[in-house]
């Protein structure tokens, strides 16, 4: 009983994506409809980085040896805690700001004016498809930095978990990025184009130099536990 052991356990609305089983969710993703698709699983990418970061942290408090860190960890549980609800939440946003968009789409445009109203809703429907995936890559950047900082002062044993998480963190900051390319060609608003063009390659910059930072520490930690 999940909510009897986690503290802080949100609530999950029924109906929702996140509120599926596992093999329903893959189930769901597979079938011949647009969404849920690319940008939530990026969410959901992101969410089982910070999950995982969260585990390795909370593996480390206690053991012998890892004393001095204590307090950095249980800290960095806890933004990651903060950070995967944040991302499952992101999960059915996606989806959600995607089907706004198509009913956006589907409004009459039988007169001059009834162009206009659905030309500013497609708009706004875009913008909105935008900034979800946005946020997206923003809270997996935040997951791929704490799981960089458990593979460095985290459990040895566990430094792997840690090095997938960083991987699918990383997965959840382009997967979030490719999603606020792709409808920007859609888009009349060049200064918001240009600005999220910018954003987007200072994420993956830096997304980029953390991974491999992270995935640099996890290989030599594997070295070092074959020599003994």
């Amino acid at each position: 009983k999940p909510g009897e052991k986690i503290l802080g356990l949100p609530e999950i609305e029924q109906g929702k994506l996140v509120s599926m089983k596992t093999a329903e969710l893959v189930q769901e993703v597979s079938r011949e409809t647009p969404a849920p698709g690319g940008g939530s699983i990026a969410a959901l990418a992101g969410s089982l980085g910070a999950a995982l970061a969260s585990m390795v942290s909370n593996l480390t408090v206690g053991k012998k040896g890892y004393e001095k860190h204590t307090s950095e960890l249980i800290q960095l549980a806890d933004q990651a805690q903060q950070v995967k609800d944040q991302l499952l939440k992101g999960v059915d946003e996606d989806t959600d700001a995607f089907n706004a968009y198509l009913e956006a789409r589907r409004l009459p445009q039988n007169s001059p004016e009834e162009k206009k109203i659905r030309e500013e809703a497609i708009q706004n429907g875009l913008k909105q498809a935008v900034m979800v995936p946005l946020s997206t890559a923003r809270l997996s950047l935040e997951a791929l930095k704490i799981a960089r900082r458990i593979v460095e002062i985290g459990n040895r044993n566990s430094v792997t978990d840690a090095g997938v998480g960083a991987q699918i963190a990383f997965t959840g900051v382009r997967g979030g990025i490719f999603n606020v390319l792709i409808n920007l060609p859609q888009i009349t608003d060049q200064t918001f184009i240009r600005e999220m063009k910018e954003n987007c390659s200072r994420l993956e910059l830096e997304a980029e130099k953390i991974l491999q930072a992270a995935l640099k520490t996890v290989h030599e930690v594997i070295a070092k536990l074959s020599e003994k």
